[in-house]
């Protein structure tokens, strides 16, 4: 229906039924964010009291207090207990969590008495419960979606990733907590009030944009724990981690016309490829600045329905279609980095929620989603050639006799050209480093097995000396930017690269290598 603003001439528009109708359902959305955002905050309290408080929990206590835990660690592991709640929520009310021949008895059973739906209900009822059960009904329910064989007779396949690995909650995982906290968290997570009224989360099609608000709300937010009282607060703190590093959500409308502009161009060249298929899969999706993954979401059901289209040659192709699309997009074309390691795992939480597919794990995205800073950094090209003379640049605080003296040094250094006869010893290093990442893509990622090929493979990269050496050059390179320049400070030039890419660790001096790791945690 089109109606043209001129059939209301002389009429106040902002009356009209239609743009009341819209304002309101405006209006409410805001609420409804507002009161998700304060129900997750609300339920990390719940979390953190509830483990706190408990008797078992002595070992949690010591670790505190003695700091072998700091608190925020124990808030960290609270958020991914929260995600991985989340998580659930999603895939069961989307009917993800277990595979379509999943025999029906076995999911009344898993829906009957393990079910996060189950729980959701049972929370109601509970006031003063010292109970635990509903803790370790949850606990099951994740282990076996951690352990490489799931739990068959609950029809749970393994997910993989970091979130369902024991490390992600190593601490929580020996806990306990009462059904009465617990309870009040899960009512908290799965419900918002407002107006005096309580309504239940619409999990079937909770969006990227609801889940990227709660993100900005907990950046604004620290944890007070006091341990002994057994307490848990979150405050909004002057120097909270949203102001410190800049981070603010990008408004959907933005992200949509931004789409509009820069991708969907590429999407209709590489649809009309002679291989659409593999030139849309060949696409590369990069957000220097991912937050929650808000923009990536949207880019991958862009790209997925263009894909299910040239695959199925309907205009409209079928959801199961655009979700299989989805879950290789996720795979293979999206990339992002942040500054924030919270917004890094809340990224990849949201990416999976979106592309998870019933029976199948999640997909590997440690290389593709990762912590950094994508405003500072180094090419090997640059490493090779030395750091320039601009790192040597005036910043306050400076000595400039010092910037003088170091900036003569590492010229000469660069005029004689030893990083070129440095470099040949270790030239073919970067290439085996490329063929590791290209076997590491061609893996597949459709088995629980290969899943963990893949982490291995990945781990085993970061472990290699090949890539310690470099590493350690481009953190070097960079840190002669922003190192101080004082009579006293490290001295740190492109010899300094020169003895990392010949030597390693070994060849840089302890004192160059402190100011380097210092500068490189700083500037992520």
């Amino acid at each position: 229906m089109v109606v043209h603003q001129s059939r209301f001439e002389g009429e106040d528009l902002s009356q009209c039924w239609l743009e009341k109708w819209r304002a309101e359902i405006n209006s409410s959305g805001v609420r409804a964010l507002d009161a998700l955002r304060g129900g997750v905050e609300r339920a990390i309290e719940s979390l953190g009291r509830g483990f706190l408080a408990h008797p078992d929990n002595q070992s949690l206590r010591e670790a505190l207090r003695n700091r072998d835990l700091i608190g925020g660690d124990y808030y960290r592991e609270i958020l991914r207990l929260v995600y991985r709640i989340l998580f659930l929520f999603v895939a069961e009310d989307r009917d993800l969590l277990h595979s379509p021949d999943i025999d029906r008895e076995v999911k009344d059973r898993y829906k009957k008495w393990y079910s996060t739906e189950r729980l959701r209900s049972q929370a109601w009822g509970i006031r003063s419960d010292r109970h635990d059960d509903m803790w370790q009904m949850l606990s099951v329910v994740m282990e076996g979606l951690g352990n490489p064989d799931g739990i068959r007779e609950l029809g749970i396949a393994p997910l993989g990733s970091f979130l369902w690995s024991q490390e992600a909650i190593v601490n929580l995982a020996k806990c306990r907590i009462v059904n009465s906290f617990f309870g009040e968290a899960l009512i908290h997570l799965s419900t918002t009030q407002s107006e005096g009224v309580r309504r239940s989360v619409d999990f079937a099609n909770l969006g990227a944009e609801e889940l990227g608000s709660v993100y900005e709300a907990l950046l604004e937010l620290n944890p007070e724990i006091e341990v002994d009282t057994a307490s848990f607060r979150l405050l909004t703190a002057a120097g909270n981690e949203r102001k410190t590093s800049g981070s603010y959500y990008t408004p959907s409308e933005l992200v949509a016309s931004l789409l509009e502009s820069a991708l969907d161009p590429v999407l209709e060249r590489a649809a009309r490829d002679k291989d659409p298929e593999a030139a849309i899969l060949g696409l590369k999706v990069f957000d220097p600045a991912c937050g929650s993954g808000h923009f990536l979401i949207a880019a991958a059901h862009r790209i997925a329905q263009k894909l299910a289209q040239v695959r199925t040659g309907e205009p409209e192709a079928s959801p199961t279609e655009v979700r299989h699309a989805l879950r290789e997009v996720v795979s293979k074309c999206c990339y992002g980095v942040d500054i924030n390691p919270m917004a890094v795992e809340l990224a990849k939480v949201s990416l999976w929620m979106e592309a998870m597919e019933p029976g199948k794990p999640l997909t590997f995205l440690e290389r593709h989603i990762v912590v950094g800073n994508a405003l500072f950094g180094a090419t090997p090209a640059l490493v090779d050639s030395g750091v320039p003379d601009e790192a040597y640049n005036y910043l306050e605080g400076d000595s400039k006799a010092k910037i003088k003296e170091s900036k003569a040094l590492n010229k000469k250094i660069r005029l004689k050209g030893l990083q070129t006869l440095n470099l040949l010893a270790s030239s073919a290093k970067p290439s085996e480093i490329v063929e590791k990442v290209f076997l590491l893509e061609a893996l597949p990622d459709d088995n629980f097995a290969a899943i963990q090929r893949k982490a291995a493979l990945w781990d085993e990269l970061k472990a290699s000396s090949e890539l310690e050496r470099s590493k350690l050059a481009a953190d070097i390179w960079c840190a002669a930017f922003v190192n101080e320049k004082l009579p006293d400070a490290a001295e740190i030039t492109t010899e300094t690269v020169n003895r990392a890419l010949e030597i390693g660790r070994s060849g840089v001096a302890q004192r160059e290598f402190e100011a380097v790791e210092r500068l490189a945690n700083q500037y992520k």
